[in-house]
């Protein structure tokens, strides 16, 4: 089409502009373009002109070549002008709103919130950024942004429609429901379910025939959601129990999510029944939600008996997987009688068996997760029964219900054979419930602190006998000779400063101010060779950090012989910060890095400041 070279040869005149209109003369791509213009000039006038306009801004030698080349811009930007159109090839649709009082404002200019448009309508990265500085602009409220809002309920990218269902829309209010009842569609997918949804949250007075209708001839996704709608609707009971034996299974998923929260004697009723039939998948979280005690009653009952028939051997593989489902099914019940329900499975020698395997170690994780007194105690008496075989959750459990003395008291003759089970299991949840290093740096001091203040700390030596040198750097907290010797031997063991346990070590004792922890670090550092140093953690170049002032030389000297230019600068700044410390007060002793510790904060919270 003759407007299609137009746009190319704007678009080529655009290019000269910005090389210069000296680079116009004899320009092979206006040249190439330059016969068809001819062939169109036969046809129209205007073309003619173009035409000769190119043939002016090609000749060699010309003066006032930029003239002729603007010349050029400007008559071709006018034909253009002429030949464009503004109308939407769309259908045009009247804005709904719900009144003129509370009808969204547009006081933004259109620049400000064509981002959060584009965000919304468009796919690409980086878009959740977008959408949430539009929440903090407050831009969701203005009337352009809220259609776009309500379409990208089905954007494929699942974190943008859950942060406007969740968020941005409900936040609209009534501004929402005109495009929420514009754009929902009986036969949509899960965008359509979010946006009947949010039209029944947001409207005053819910719309139970709409419901209804989608309940009935929906898709799949939007009679799902229109179904556990209808809970909020107790006489629309027997639809629901209809719905509950749908041939699809995601409709009677979403009539077992209705009838737990009617908790109704007919409800329960069914929904025991589909834990006990092929719908027992989609049943356990639908009765998790439900709060009737009498469910919970029912389930735990039914439970006893499948204990009965595995402690009696019969139909074992049955009943044990129906005791599976009844075990998941409890769980967020905190109520004692569940507590009961696994203190008799656990107490059970027969029925501590190979086959029950994974029974038992959901029920210790259940008993945990009540987190009720009876159940503690009952864990923690666990302790030495069947070999040991649950101590690790007699252990978690003896830390929320035992004192520090206690607990130590209980369970240190456990590590004494590392090598043993139990003593494996017991040093992973030490490892578990301890916080690391790297944790102890990014918490907050007083809470990290308290915690590990609350260990009896006989432990301690305990871990340094064992040569747990990981949990020794985890529990040391004030100055000991102890773990100060400890820590010491194992640099001079292992003279490399990027292993990561030496970084730890050495940081402890920069913690605990032992005077001779910079020279244990500037000569674990020479030791280690420079030719190969490519990269340190943030902990080891916090360590180089430490350094008192007189190691500033040595670091630099060190840091001239390293190959890789990245790490020498970064090494380089270092020792210039080092020597631009202030120096010593009189008296003290140069090894001595105490006195740069800032006043008002203890070493801990000087290094967390040093590594933000």
């Amino acid at each position: 089409m003759s407007i299609d070279i137009l746009f190319e040869l704007q678009q080529e005149v655009r290019r000269l502009f910005i090389a210069g209109s000296g680079m116009a003369a004899g320009d092979l791509r206006l040249q190439k373009m330059l016969p068809q213009l001819n062939k169109l000039a036969e046809s129209a006038p205007v073309f003619k002109r173009i035409a000769q306009s190119v043939s002016l801004v090609l000749e060699p030698g010309t003066s006032h070549s930029a003239e002729k080349l603007l010349e050029l811009g400007i008559l071709l930007n006018s034909v253009l002008y002429t030949q464009g159109k503004t109308e939407s090839q769309d259908e045009l649709t009247p804005v709904l709103a719900v009144d003129h009082a509370s009808t969204p404002p547009t006081t933004f200019p259109y620049r400000k919130v064509f981002p959060l448009i584009e965000a919304l309508t468009q796919k690409g990265q980086g878009r959740m950024e977008q959408l949430r500085l539009g929440q903090e602009e407050l831009l969701y409220h203005d009337l352009r942004v809220i259609p776009a809002a309500v379409s990208a309920l089905e954007d494929s990218y699942a974190e943008i429609p859950d942060f406007l269902q969740n968020q941005i829309i409900p936040a609209l209010g009534a501004a929402a429901l005109p495009a929420l009842k514009q754009q929902f569609k009986l036969e949509g997918g899960k965008g359509d379910a979010r946006r009947l949804e949010l039209l029944h949250r947001l409207q005053p007075v819910p719309n139970l025939e709409l419901i209804l209708q989608a309940a009935k001839d929906g898709s799949t996704e939007v009679r799902s959601m229109a179904i556990e709608l209808l809970s909020d609707f107790p006489e629309q009971e027997a639809f629901i129990l209809e719905q509950a034996d749908d041939k699809k299974k995601e409709i009677r998923r979403a009539a077992l999510f209705a009838l737990s929260r009617l908790g109704t004697e007919e409800a329960i009723a069914r929904l025991y029944k589909a834990l006990n039939s092929k719908d027992q998948d989609i049943a356990i979280e639908p009765i998790q939600l439900c709060k009737a005690n009498e469910l919970t009653q029912s389930i735990i009952d039914h439970a006893t008996s499948m204990i009965n028939h595995i402690n009696l051997r019969v139909n074992v593989v049955e009943s044990t997987q129906q005791l599976m489902a009844d075990i998941r099914s409890l769980h967020g019940k905190r109520v004692p009688e569940v507590a009961n329900l696994l203190a008799h499975m656990l107490a059970s020698p027969s029925f501590i068996v190979p086959e029950t395997e994974a029974l038992q170690e959901a029920a210790a994780n259940l008993l945990l997760e009540l987190d009720l007194l009876e159940a503690n105690q009952f864990a923690v008496s666990l302790h030495e029964a069947y070999n040991r075989k649950f101590i690790a959750y007699s252990f978690r459990a003896a830390l929320r219900i035992l004192p520090p003395e206690d607990i130590y008291e209980r369970f240190y003759r456990d590590l004494k054979d590392k090598k043993s089970t139990a003593a494996k299991e017991l040093l992973r949840v030490l490892y578990e419930v301890t916080p690391s290093l790297h944790a102890q740096l990014y918490a907050n001091d007083a809470v990290v602190c308290s915690k590990l203040l609350q260990w009896d700390p006989r432990w301690m030596n305990l871990f340094i006998k064992l040569d747990e040198e990981e949990l020794v750097v985890r529990f040391a907290q004030e100055s000991d000779p102890k773990v100060t010797a400890y820590l010491v031997k194992k640099c001079e063991e292992h003279p490399n400063f990027t292993q990561t346990k030496i970084s730890h070590a050495l940081l402890i004792l920069f913690r605990q101010n032992v005077p001779e922890a910079p020279e244990l670090l500037m000569n674990l550092l020479e030791k280690s060779g420079n030719k190969q140093f490519y990269y340190l953690d943030r902990i080891q170049l916090l360590l180089l950090n430490l350094l008192p002032k007189p190691y500033a030389e040595r670091l630099r000297q060190f840091a001239e012989g390293i190959s890789y230019q990245g790490m020498k600068s970064q090494l380089l700044d270092i020792a210039d910060t080092l020597a631009a410390k202030q120096e010593f007060e009189p008296g003290t002793k140069p090894e001595d890095h105490s006195n740069y510790v800032e006043k008002g904060q203890g070493l801990w919270g000087w290094i967390k400041s040093k590594m933000s």
